[in-house]
């Protein structure tokens, strides 16, 4: 078998905004959703493995890298409506829909907004409650933001000018565009409610629940409540995985993943 290569990207017009799109592979489809300010190309590597036995969209979200966001703000709400829409444009069946980060938490407003749209739901590094000061506290400490969620971008060039180089290549539509990504979604996450144990226990679609055993960003306890929650879930648990790992080192991820989809297909 050839290794599989991703066709050029196109974009498509999904509730009012343009959403860049990736496919590679034929088969059963899969959805991947990027983490938060990425843009599917962080997920090439996980792509080309998945591919091999499943049809792969992946898709930049609104606002982010070649997709528009006419109304310039976010929301994981509204993110996972985009995919169900993008889902239908496809006409695909019933995919596997998620990914890691903000993939993980829009798998799970699919799973709650469009019920039996999906045939697994991939929950890869999610939260459950937004509303504590722990998650609250950081993304705020992610994104140098103040204490009215605002960025204080010359202090993030300084202190983390990695993560910053990368939004300003990711994000280079315009010389702002980066900023004005990295706010909305610093005021996305900050305004998040996340979803209740009864809503989470409303899901009935299949779930795999993942998480790094060394994640710094998301505490294990988290994904043990899905998992306990989510009426159909699988736990999946990376060893030696900090919040990063999946995405430079995507083959533990890609192995669960495609595990789990063999068997729900």
């Amino acid at each position: 078998m050839t290794e599989p290569t991703l066709e050029d990207g196109r974009n498509i017009d999904v509730n009012g905004a343009s959403l860049y799109v990736e496919e590679s592979g034929q088969g059963v489809p899969v959805v991947l959703v990027h983490g938060a300010t990425g843009t599917a190309a962080m997920y090439r590597a996980t792509i080309a493995l998945l591919a091999k036995e499943f049809r792969v969209v992946a898709f930049d979200s609104r606002g982010h890298g070649r997709s528009t966001n006419p109304t310039g703000e976010l929301s994981y709400e509204i993110t996972a409506d985009d995919a169900a829409a993008l889902v239908g444009a496809l006409e695909l069946d019933r995919p596997f829909v998620g990914g890691w980060s903000d993939g993980g938490q829009v798998a799970l407003e699919f799973g709650l907004r469009h019920p039996g749209s999906a045939r697994g739901l991939l929950v890869g590094a999610a939260y459950t409650d937004f509303q504590s000061e722990a998650p609250r506290s950081m993304v705020r400490t992610l994104f140098h933001g103040n204490e009215r969620g605002l960025i204080d971008f010359d202090g993030w060039e300084l202190a983390a000018p990695g993560f910053v180089n990368y939004l300003k290549t990711a994000h280079s539509a315009s010389p702002d565009h980066w900023r004005n990504i990295a706010q909305q979604t610093l005021t996305m996450c900050l305004e998040y409610s996340g979803l209740s144990k009864e809503q989470i226990e409303s899901i009935q679609t299949p779930a795999l629940v993942i998480q790094g055993d060394r994640d710094d960003l998301v505490p294990m306890a988290e994904a043990v409540n899905l998992h306990r929650w989510l009426p159909n879930s699988e736990f999946a648990v990376l060893p030696g995985t900090n919040h990063m790992r999946p995405i430079m080192d995507p083959a533990p991820l890609a192995t669960v993943m495609m595990d789990f989809m063999r068997r729900n297909l």
